[in-house]
């Protein structure tokens, strides 16, 4: 069976149409859109209508490539529609509009299904293992050793909130981060670090000066702590159009890459890793392996 997997995100809405197989998953269409549905959410509670609209347009676009392909439908959202005061009208609007029907689900599932994702389809993985997820409302920090998460946190930290709170005064958002991270992350033995989401794909297209997107190099990437601390120097000096035009780097992701970057510098250094393992799998993965088990 052919399985489209949506995942709703704060900044980030995400496709991933695949078959399940005896040698894992044959992918056969992956789509990433960023009509940022929590813009703004984090502040008023609200999810605004013009982010609603362009998610339901992203939707309706990925509902076309599904059908196509006369695959199931499995749609997920997280941190912004979990948050949000309206999110029964939006669910009501997509399932009208769209024909889609939403599940919100809450920060243990989202875990859950993208460590599964993560750590299927990533090889010498070490026993102590931190998965770091950035998303745009929160961060998601599980725990485990290969195929078993043992323990996970979900904290209101994320690329869109922090940027959207501290703009891009880089102090204030380090002390913000640390002030969060360093309440979870206490005394747990880290020997791996794998990071997942948009920050971390992206800090390996910039350095890699990726004009299209290349998932099979960013996948298994192993990115440097002294080369991200180079990246976020040399952005910070840029101009917000300047840095729209950074090779690597979509213009949509410009405003809050900064955000991102600070929250995967403050876990590595909390948890004394001098790089991380970059997964290109995550919670999609996840969604397409466990409805097929």
């Amino acid at each position: 069976m052919v399985i489209g997997a949506i995942d709703i995100g704060t900044n980030s809405t995400r496709l991933l149409l695949a078959e399940k197989n005896k040698q894992g998953l044959t992918e056969l269409v992956s789509e990433l859109r960023a009509p940022r549905l929590g813009e703004g959410v984090h502040k008023n509670k609200f999810l605004q209508e013009d982010a609603m609209n362009r998610t339901i347009k992203t939707l309706k676009e990925y509902q076309k490539i599904i059908d196509s392909y006369n695959g199931h439908t499995i749609a997920v959202a997280t941190s912004a529609v979990r948050d949000a005061v309206n999110k029964a009208s939006f669910l009501e609007r997509v399932k009208k509009e769209v024909g889609i029907d939403i599940e919100v689900i809450e920060g243990i599932d989202e875990a859950r299904l993208s460590y599964y994702g993560i750590t299927s389809s990533l090889e010498k993985l070490s026993k102590r293992l931190l998965a770091i997820d950035i998303g745009g409302g929160s961060t998601e920090l599980i725990f485990g050793k290969p195929n078993k998460m043992s323990e996970f946190t979900s904290i209101n930290l994320g690329a869109v909130r922090l940027s959207e709170n501290y703009g891009e005064d880089l102090e204030s958002m380090k002390k913000e981060a640390y002030r969060m991270l360093s309440g979870v992350i206490t005394d747990q033995e880290v020997e791996q670090l794998i990071g997942v989401g948009g920050t971390v794909t992206t800090l390996v297209a910039i350095k890699e000066s990726l004009e299209e997107y290349d998932s099979e190099l960013v996948h298994g990437f192993k990115l440097l702590k002294g080369d991200i601390e180079k990246i976020l120097d040399r952005l910070q000096k840029l101009s917000l159009k300047e840095r729209e035009k950074v090779i690597g780097l979509n213009p949509k992701r410009a405003d809050i890459i900064l955000g991102g970057i600070i929250i995967l510098l403050t876990v590595m250094e909390l948890v004394d890793q001098p790089y991380l393992k970059v997964s290109d799998a995550s919670i999609l993965e996840g969604l397409v392996y466990d409805f097929s088990r």
